[in-house]
């Protein structure tokens, strides 16, 4: 089954990934707010509505184990462990596991 890509703004990605570059050698948290496709630091509200969670993982791949996962939907794992390009994945955690979501970047 092949999975469409989610198409990202360009502004977002970036902020998305200068969050995780600015915290670290720490881990940064964040989510996206849908509508305005903005990110927000650290935890959303209660009954806030969310779009996308993000978390960057400093010293390790872009790849979240089940138990990292808060909540459904969308989750924007970033990681600093990389040469040059930072790396950002989606994941989705179903019923039968975790399920990579193919990313795409446009102006």
């Amino acid at each position: 089954m092949t999975v469409e890509p989610l198409v990202l703004p360009r502004r977002l990605a970036i902020q998305i990934l200068h969050a995780a570059q600015l915290a670290a050698p720490d881990s940064s948290r964040g989510w996206v707010q849908p509508g305005a496709l903005r990110y927000h630091e650290g935890e959303p509200a209660p009954g806030a509505v969310v779009y996308a969670r993000c978390y960057s993982k400093p010293t390790s791949a872009a790849e979240p184990l089940p138990e990292e996962l808060s909540g459904d939907g969308l989750h924007l794992v970033i990681s600093l462990n990389t040469k040059g390009v930072l790396e950002m994945r989606g994941w989705r955690l179903l019923a039968e596991g975790l399920r990579e979501q193919p990313l795409a970047v446009t102006d």
